[in-house]
């Protein structure tokens, strides 16, 4: 039994620490006097952080939307309006519910956390699991925000318990990423390198130290992100699966290339009320899927550019995305030509489907793990960081051992800096596709700009120096006074 297995008896708990009124009236109920008392309220209140991270607006739908889908890997042909021209920049509403639920259901996790953070110190329990489950918010708090600041850019800082008229104000990256960092230090050394049993799935050493990496490289910061990724490289806890595409089904979760993925229900549990990952419902391939996120040919068009060392195209490209393959390819048990033969040309999202079960069609919920950090990922960004250093020679075997898997020949000797950077950005863009990445890496290069119409259509209505940030949800502008709007919109 994993994590996500005690997910599933965390509804009372989630609902207790998600909402701000904990002073409630019925004495049969869980208040704040009378539920952080135990080892057992400590442990389950921790729990119901990692159910935060289920909901639509975290990992089980839209972060992928905002990321990929609004990158030059994706685009939405969507006959919702309002969805379809999130990728596109324009909002009739910015409360529209991709946005609002992004928005909502990152703060509502951070309440979770902060109610952790705050009172599992005063619980009479074991110190080492205490300050364990502490790290474990202070962890996932750490994550939300990194989303945040990576979409939003100013957004409310929140780590306490907020009273009913807190009316937070809206601060800019330097403090968030302040935040972030100070949050992984002080989880990293109270975190474990491992789990057994039913703790499978929770944060570890190498999930905290692996995103103070990440959050080094985004703020640029090449030789403090290079540290804490070799940390988790020399730790010899991680490799590399043999095959790629066992990181993305439900039979090799939580795998020795996992630093830290976020647990959905097995499907045994999905009909007790548990959730499973939505995304491949929403980008899958249409009939019933609803295919609203599709790949760009840009996409596909660049996986082509490459081969392996037999002469064929970079296996990474039919396990991420349907297409018309030169010789067939099956779409649920029938044929690519025969499902889409009035239009051939159709390209959607095959990562993280259940396809390999023998359905006829995806489930509204996958039985299936998001990743939110693997190995690879590791390597390639300690790849970026060293060669953003000058030391470009040291970037070549950590590229060449992701590209190996996957049976590619290594990277061409003698390659400049800025040469070796694109060629790891698009390493990264192979490996990583729909794994919620894209975003991040354009942007913290530079490149989310009008020019990347070349590769989608939908960046012709990009506006520089306003798309580059989400909206801040109309809603809380008008709630909080202290909350100020992005920059053009």
């Amino acid at each position: 039994m994993r994590l996500r297995r005690l997910l599933s008896s965390v509804l009372l708990v989630a609902t207790l620490a998600g909402c701000a009124d904990l002073d409630l009236t019925d004495p049969n109920e869980p208040s704040t006097d009378t539920f952080w008392r135990t080892g057992a309220d400590a442990v389950a209140g921790v729990n119901a952080v990692y159910n935060g991270l289920q909901n639509n607006g975290t990992y089980g739908r839209w972060l992928v939307f905002a990321t990929d889908l609004r990158s030059d890997i994706g685009m939405i042909q969507s006959p919702w309006t309002d969805l379809s021209n999130f990728t596109k920049f324009t909002f009739t509403s910015y409360d529209f519910e991709v946005n609002r639920e992004i928005w909502q259901h990152h703060y509502q996790a951070i309440f979770r956390a902060n109610q952790v953070i705050a009172r599992v110190p005063g619980i009479a329990m074991d110190a080492t699991l205490r300050d364990r489950i502490v790290g474990e918010a202070k962890f996932i708090r750490a994550l939300l925000y990194y989303n945040l600041v990576t979409l939003y850019g100013n957004v409310p800082l929140v780590t306490t318990p907020p009273t009913p008229t807190d009316r937070p104000a809206t601060v800019g990256p330097a403090e968030l990423w302040t935040q972030i960092e100070q949050d992984l230090t002080e989880a990293r050394p109270a975190l474990p390198r491992s789990y057994t049993s039913a703790d499978v799935g929770r944060a570890t050493w190498g999930a905290a130290t692996a995103l103070l990496g990440k959050a080094h490289l985004q703020q640029g910061e090449w030789s403090d992100g290079a540290a804490a990724l070799e940390e988790v490289i020399g730790s010899g806890l991680y490799d590399l699966m043999p095959n790629y595409a066992d990181n993305f089904t439900d039979r090799f979760e939580n795998n020795q290339e996992s630093v830290f993925e976020v647990q959905f229900g097995d499907r045994s549990l999905l009909s007790a009320g548990t959730r499973g990952l939505n995304i491949s419902r929403m980008v899958g391939p249409c009939g019933p899927s609803y295919c609203d996120g599709r790949p760009t040919r840009w996409y596909v068009e660049q996986f082509l550019q490459d081969s392996t060392v037999g002469g064929q195209a970079d296996p990474r490209l039919d396990l991420t995305i349907y297409y018309n393959k030169p010789g067939g390819m099956d779409v649920y048990g029938t044929p690519f030509t025969v499902r889409y033969a009035g239009d051939t040309a159709q390209l959607f999202f095959k990562k993280y489907g259940e396809y390999y079960l023998g359905l006829a069609d995806q489930d509204w919920d996958a039985a299936i793990n998001f990743r939110v950090i693997r190995y690879a990922d590791v390597l390639l960004m300690q790849a970026e960081a060293l060669n953003e250093l000058g030391r470009t020679p040291e970037a070549y075997p950590l590229v060449d051992r992701v590209r190996a898997r996957v049976n590619l020949p290594p990277l061409p000797a003698g390659l400049s800096q800025d040469e070796m950077r694109q060629r790891i950005l698009r390493e990264r863009m192979f490996e990583l596709g729909l794994e919620g990445q894209r975003w991040a890496d354009l942007q913290r290069h530079g490149l989310i700009t009008p020019a990347l119409q070349t590769h989608d259509p939908e960046f012709q209505f990009f506006v520089a120096g306003k798309s580059e940030l989400l909206p801040i949800p109309q809603t809380e502008i008008d709630l909080n006074p202290n909350a100020r709007q992005n920059p053009g919109w």
